[in-house]
């Protein structure tokens, strides 16, 4: 914020004496000499009373002496100097003078996570941005570039990026642009940076480095990998050091590319520096932690990403607490860099989902309910907990495929022997399940149907409004269309298109995640019963035309279930079609999936780390046909009951898995019809078959 004690001295009439007052103030500033910097301008604040810039320099000063602590202090001066922001979002900053002042209530909001707040401010602060001087109208586009990757509207942010490099950073294009296939700059950028730079060359080299890192940190968020790939070279071709922030953007985007080893061995053969965390707010121990266990995970291995969560827990734990100053206000006792360095609950979700594909979901459970604390408004937090209450509630449906382990389940007891002997068939194949539902709230957290489907609720208010994506579900754009940022306006007003904004790739990311919401919705709504509700969560995910054929399939099922349960079969039926199901993708990959990059993303999606079943189509329309045949079965028509189940018995071959649900529904047509003598040998083998386990 040194900026501050610069601007004064310009655009206004001093005298001299007030003039050497300023120098000297900046002088002291710059060099850290706090008490001496104030002397000088409580001298030059005695001569200009009413300058809102000195007031403002001194509020400052003082803030930097007291270590950045008096955190909550120099907030409530800002707001006396230049008053509240408004919350009229058409509202410009009243004067171009306060500029400066509205840009530190920014980095307050920033630093203390407040982002809507701050990304308000910027906003209008933008409007400004021509007349403003340089070092401060570039300070302004970082923060409101980093601003927007927080709040995930890179397009938003590519804007801006775009915007500053083409008015105020001027990078040439044989600077930057100018780079060869393998991302190695010309030879005339050697040359210009063999000869000797000046302070200014240097910060504004600086200056352009902080750009490049954040329109990589840009393409990794919209999956731009082969782009973020040339950027990241052109950092290391412009003589980068590496440094914390550069290792880890390449190990990123080897993650992204599915090099899991690739990704570790940069993470761990790196020598990184060691981040104070009192100024930083970061701790490297915790990065290179939480990052080592991000790849555990992708790599299927969800134990040891939790041992290395538990230990970025422990170390974000020492870090907080050496800062931390026991019984005070952290606003008037932190350092302004700590204030938002606490990583305890976003590490706590991290750990929740590591133990929930671990099958831990009981204490998943437990981490998610203390994310929830201060991620609440996080959509993905509430459908982990509600997956957890799923998990309890039945733990995976591949184990009713396996006839051979399941068989003995349909037999209850056997009386008598010889010819007298009775085999008595189990009534349910199902457990039963008692629900929590006396002398207890839904509302308490514990994992039961009953709060997972008020957690479903909840991700489901805070799921975006907006429809699935515009783009095809395989095609492969070219990266040029997609990354074309909005134009600005003329009066340099961001206005509603990209406060709003949301880029392709976050729409995709939220697409998914809503078909995953309204999925378990359904499925949790006809445990519990609720059929009407079960079956217009099943028709909304049903609505979507791109809809991924894993999700087609359970809604189908889910819709045709709960027709079944409300005596509508006939509607239930239309359901029922073999012919509904093509496939069995579980998401809507990213557009941007580039040709080099083509062959690792399928790698990548060919192994989930937690396997979707049924694992072929042919599988899942075995499942449709059991479905349509006990329809059958429920209207009547035993008959087709049993040419749609023997079709679904004739189907079983290695890449077909047929429940134990058949052997069920076969068994029952066979009692119904014994006396017709229209059992088809098939049914006959099924029988045999049971009752051999007994």
């Amino acid at each position: 914020m040194n900026e501050t004690l610069e601007v004064q001295n310009k655009d206004s009439v001093i005298s001299e004496q007030e003039r050497d007052l300023a120098q000297n103030a900046l002088s002291e500033f710059q060099k850290g000499s706090y008490a001496l910097c104030l002397s000088y301008l409580n001298k030059l604040e005695s001569l200009r009373p009413m300058d809102l810039k000195v007031t403002h320099n001194k509020v400052v000063v003082e803030y930097y002496k007291s270590d950045l602590k008096k955190t909550e202090l120099m907030r409530k001066s800002l707001i006396a100097i230049c008053g509240q922001i408004s919350t009229d979002s058409s509202e410009a900053i009243d004067d171009v003078e306060k500029c400066v002042m509205r840009y530190n209530q920014a980095v307050l909001l920033y630093h203390t996570k407040q982002y809507n707040a701050a990304l308000q401010i910027m906003t209008r602060l933008f409007a400004f941005i021509e007349p403003m001087e340089e070092t401060l109208a570039n300070k302004v586009c970082l923060l409101l570039i980093e601003l927007y990757i927080i709040m995930e509207q890179p397009d938003a942010a590519l804007s801006i990026l775009n915007y500053v490099e083409s008015q105020y950073v001027s990078i040439d294009g044989s600077k930057i642009s100018s780079v060869d296939k393998d991302g190695v700059i010309k030879s005339k950028i050697k040359e210009q940076k063999e000869q000797k730079k000046d302070i200014n060359d240097t910060v504004t080299d600086a200056f352009k480095i902080k750009l490049l890192k954040c329109k990589a940190r840009i393409y990794l968020l919209t999956h731009q990998l082969k782009l973020c790939k040339k950027e990241w070279k052109t950092i290391v071709s412009l003589g980068t050091i590496a440094n914390t922030s550069t290792i880890f953007l390449k190990a990123n985007l080897e993650y992204l590319r599915g090099n899991y080893k690739k990704a570790m061995k940069l993470l761990n053969s790196a020598t990184i520096e060691n981040l104070d965390f009192k100024l930083h707010g970061e701790s490297s121990a915790v990065l290179y932690y939480n990052n080592i266990a991000c790849l555990y995970l992708a790599m299927g291995k969800p134990n040891l990403a939790c041992f290395y969560l538990q230990k970025a827990l422990h170390e974000n734990k020492c870090a907080v607490e050496n800062v931390q100053v026991k019984d005070t206000d952290p606003l008037f006792s932190q350092s302004l860099y700590t204030l938002g360095g606490n990583k305890h609950y976003e590490l706590m979700y991290s750990l929740g989902v590591s133990l929930l594909h671990a099958g831990q979901a009981s204490k998943a459970f437990d981490c998610f309910t203390e994310a929830a604390q201060k991620l609440h408004n996080n959509p993905k937090l509430w459908l982990r907990m509600a997956e957890c209450c799923i998990y309890n509630h039945k733990y995976s449906n591949k184990v009713d495929f396996n006839i051979p382990k399941r068989r003995k389940d349909l037999v209850q007891k056997v009386i008598g022997s010889g010819i007298h002997k009775k085999i008595i068939l189990a009534a349910s194949l199902s457990k039963d399940v008692n629900y929590h539902s006396e002398g207890l709230s839904y509302a308490i957290p514990q994992p039961t149907l009953e709060f997972g489907s008020l957690c479903l609720k909840n991700a489901l208010f805070l799921l975006p409004n907006n429809n699935e994506p515009s783009v095809p579900q395989t095609a492969i754009v070219n990266s040029q269309t997609v990354t074309s940022a909005l134009p600005l306006t003329s009066s340099h007003n961001l206005g509603l298109q990209h406060a709003t904004l949301m880029s392709q790739a976050t729409i995709i990311e939220s697409f998914n995640l809503k078909i995953s919401v309204l999925a378990a919705s359904a499925y949790v709504s006809l445990c519990l019963g609720d059929y009407i509700l079960s079956l217009e969560h099943a028709k909304t995910l049903l609505s979507f035309n791109k809809l991924p054929g894993a999700y087609k399939l359970l809604g189908n099922l889910y819709a045709a279930e709960s027709l079944i349960f409300m005596d509508k079969i006939s509607e239930a039926l239309e359901y029922l079609k073999p012919e509904n199901l093509q496939d069995l993708h579980t998401t809507i990959s990213m557009p941007e999936v580039q040709e080099k990059d083509k062959e690792k993303m399928e790698e990548v999606t060919a192994k989930p780390t937690k396997a979707w079943y049924p694992t072929t189509v042919s599988t899942g329309i075995a499942v449709l046909r059991y479905n349509l045949a006990v329809a059958y079965a429920i209207r009547g028509e035993l008959d087709k009951s049993g040419e749609t189940l023997k079709q679904v018995w004739m189907s079983k071959e290695s890449d077909c898995d047929i429940p134990i649900q058949v052997i069920m529904l076969a068994l029952y047509i066979e009692l119904q019809l014994v006396e017709t003598k229209v059992i088809t040998p098939s049914f006959k083998a099924i029988q045999f078959d049971a009752t051999l386990t007994s």
